[in-house]
């Protein structure tokens, strides 16, 4: 699997829980289970951009890091990415992750809308 493959499937699922989000608000019902499934796969599917992305940039892992992919990952990607990159590449690589960021944004503005547009109507 290559980092793009990770990448469009965290924007399929920021999709998704763009969809489930906009269910359950427009039910007035709390999806926990949703919640933690979608929790652990954005922290899966992070954790796995981060491997393989580590691994062809041949950088070193530390425990610390690993844990902070997972578990704070809007802190530690960043911070990867700005030690994993070479001299005069890193403000490039940062302006990509926040596109990227802006990218889930809109991916999960768009599940709402197209639960909106397609859902159930109300009677």
């Amino acid at each position: 699997m290559k980092t793009a493959h990770v990448l469009v499937l965290l924007v399929a699922v920021t999709l998704v829980a763009g969809v489930v989000d906009a269910r359950a608000m427009a039910l007035h019902i709390q999806s926990n289970g949703w919640t933690v499934l979608s929790t652990l796969l954005f922290s899966f599917l992070s954790f796995c951009w981060y491997r393989i992305d580590s691994e062809a940039r041949r950088y070193r892992r530390s425990r610390w890091l690993n844990v902070g992919i997972v578990m704070l990952a809007i802190v530690a990607v960043p911070y990867y990415i700005a030690r994993s990159r070479p001299a005069g590449q890193k403000g490039r690589a940062l302006l990509r992750l926040a596109a990227f960021c802006v990218l889930l944004g809109v991916a999960g503005a768009l599940g709402g809308i197209a639960y909106e547009w397609l859902g159930p109507s109300p009677i």
